[in-house]
């Protein structure tokens, strides 16, 4: 299924939900709002959705998945990290304006040999060993673009900037 379908029915839900909550009326069904919170990088952006255009966002040659870091720990040695699978739009007409959704449940992942972990430190990206994330507080967001090998092992991260 064409993926600005499935957007469009999103948006038009939303839409009909904000209407209905806006509008008071006792006939609105309470399962009428998404399931599924979203989480929008800048303050009262969620309101408008309904309002703008919205395109999947952008991702890197050779990366194909985002995920919202939840914690980083060491477990025998290796640095796992515990993530949740994310979708990411952004508003076509405010490039700031980017929302989340999660796409799936919670998951753990370990690094393969020799990944790489790229973070944000102002305006610079610094490459940084997995383990860093472990005893780190991140500068800009929890949100990433990563690759996993065919043992489902991240061999690189990067941090995805937000204004």
């Amino acid at each position: 299924m064409n993926h600005r379908y499935i957007s469009g029915a999103i948006v038009l839900a939303s839409a009909a939900a904000l209407l209905a909550t806006a509008g008071g009326s006792s006939s609105a069904s309470p399962n009428t709002a998404a399931s599924t919170p979203a989480v929008s990088t800048k303050a009262g952006s969620a309101g408008a959705v309904g309002a703008a255009a919205w395109k999947p966002c952008y991702l890197p040659a050779g990366y194909k998945h985002f995920f919202k870091l939840d914690s980083a720990k060491n477990v025998r040695g290796k640095t796992v990290v515990r993530v949740t699978p994310e979708t990411c739009k952004v508003n076509t007409e405010n490039d700031e304006d980017v929302v989340y959704t999660p796409s799936g449940p919670a998951r753990s992942f370990a690094f393969g040999s020799g990944a790489s972990v790229k973070v944000l430190k102002g305006a610079t990206t610094v490459k940084v060993a997995p383990k860093w994330l472990v005893n780190h507080k991140l500068d800009n967001s929890p949100y990433f673009y990563y690759r996993v090998n065919g043992q489902s092992r991240i061999t690189s991260m990067q941090e995805i900037y937000h204004p």
